[in-house]
This record gives C-alpha cells, structure tokens and sequence, in this order.
C-alpha cells in the first residue's frame, strides 16, 4: 500500500508541474516574439556591418593626391542606366573636375565589392600629375574578363581638356634621335667638289687641204668573147656512131656515121 501511495504522489506531482509550466506560458505570449524579433534584428545587423566591410556606392568620397600633389576625390552617383564618377581636384587655389560614365554594374566582382572597384581606379589616377588627363577609358583589374560596358568612359570635364599628342615609345624616340644626328653629320661634312669638264679645243684646221683622189674617166670594158672549145675528132666520132646506133638499122651504121660527121662538120 505504501509503494502504491509514493507512486500516485509522484505521478500528482509531475502533472501539476507541466499544468503550471503551460498557463506560465499562456499567461506571457509575448515573449516568444520578442525573442523572435531580437533574433531578426541581430541577423539584420550583421548583414549591415557585412555590406559596409564590402563598402558601396553611397559611402564616403574616395580620397588621394596626384603626383602633382593635387588634393582629390571619387565620388560615385547614378545617372540614368549609368553609373557616373565625378573626379574632382584642387591644386594651388584651382580646381578642376572630370566626369566618367558606364555600366559597371554588369560585371560580378563589382556587385560584391563596388568601392574596391573605383579604388583600382583611383591608383591608377593618383599616377597622374593631373587626374582628368590621363586616359579616356579605364577598366579596373578586377572586371578585366568581362564585357567593355563595364569600363568607365570620360564623359566631361571642366575646363575642358585640349587633346594632348601621344608620347612616342622610347625606342622610336632613340630612333629619332639617331636620324637627326645623322642629318647633321651629313649636312655638316663637305661634299667632295664635282670636277668641271676641261673644255674642248677645236680641232685644228689642216694646214693643207686633204688630197683627193682625181677622178679618172672609167673605160669602158670590152665585151669578153666566149669562145666554145670545138670537140675533139675521137669525140665527134663517138657522138656519130651513137646517133647511128640510135637512129639506123644496125647494117647500115656505117653509112649513117659517115652522113652524119659530114653535117657535123
């Protein structure tokens, strides 16, 4: 009886305990959201100090000085589809600004990080004696693989910017240079004299004038006789026994012949 007794007591108090627990928490509902809320605006927080290490468009003026010493600042702002950098300077009671305008916004890096953008920008300014008269296009490291919209293109400036004449490499500077000394050296070498033809003597009139042949009368040729040589008596008689052989009967060769020498003859 006793171990049935301690039980139920057990069992009574432990469900007392969770009825108490229960209309504690009925009793104060606000609590669990306020606990909510501190847990939002803890989150909100961090990701604000996340965004501000990051740095964006809307912070402060990015500041530096030229190599002439020309105080300036980066100051970044949107205009239409663009994003517009104003670079403004003051040397020595003067100022001067310039304006650049593209779409940075298109590139990946610079939506992670956008003041480190304008900050590989402006070292490449501070290199400059004069900001606004450096480049026309810049495009920094960190968006070099992405598309020419990113770049920042020079859009005004005032006062405005004569166009300076691109400086020649040094190698073709030395070349240059190399010319001019030889058109020197050349010009201040003496040229040799050009030797003047002697001029020709006339040629000596003979003192006695040239012999010319007399011009003989040509006699006339006399006519050369052609004389044909007579033929022999042994040719003759061979030619008189051929023809008679041809043209008489064979028994009277010997009568033809004889005719025949006759008329030859």
């Amino acid at each position: 009886m006793r171990a049935v007794r301690s039980a139920a007591l057990l069992l009574a108090g432990v469900i007392w305990t969770i009825n108490a627990q229960s209309s504690h928490n009925n009793s104060h509902p606000g609590n669990h959201n306020q606990g909510n809320s501190i847990n939002h605006i803890d989150s909100t927080q961090t990701n604000q100090k996340q965004q501000q290490s990051k740095g964006s468009v809307s912070d402060e003026p990015i500041s530096f000085n030229t190599k002439a010493k020309d105080a300036c600042s980066m100051v970044i702002s949107s205009q239409a589809n663009f994003t517009k950098l104003r670079v403004s300077c003051k040397s020595k009671g003067k100022s001067y600004w310039c304006d650049f305008l593209g779409k940075p916004n298109l590139c990946k890096a610079y939506n992670n990080n956008p003041r480190h953008y304008f900050t590989q920008m402006m070292w490449d300014l501070r290199k400059l004696h004069n900001a606004c008269q450096g480049p026309r296009v810049y495009k920094p490291h960190m968006c070099r693989s992405a598309s020419d919209e990113v770049q920042m293109s020079f859009h005004a400036s005032w006062p405005k910017i004569s166009k300076v004449k691109p400086t020649q490499a040094p190698h073709d500077r030395n070349e240059n240079q190399q010319k001019q000394k030889q058109t020197k050296l050349s010009s201040s070498t003496p040229k040799p004299a050009k030797q003047q033809p002697k001029p020709q003597q006339p040629a000596k009139s003979a003192s006695k004038p040239a012999k010319t042949a007399a011009s003989k009368p040509v006699s006339p040729r006399k006519p050369v006789k052609i004389t044909t040589a007579r033929p022999t008596v042994a040719e003759q008689e061979n030619e008189t026994t051929k023809l008679a052989e041809e043209y008489c009967w064979s028994s009277l060769q010997g009568v033809c012949s004889y005719f025949i020498s006759l008329f030859q003859s």
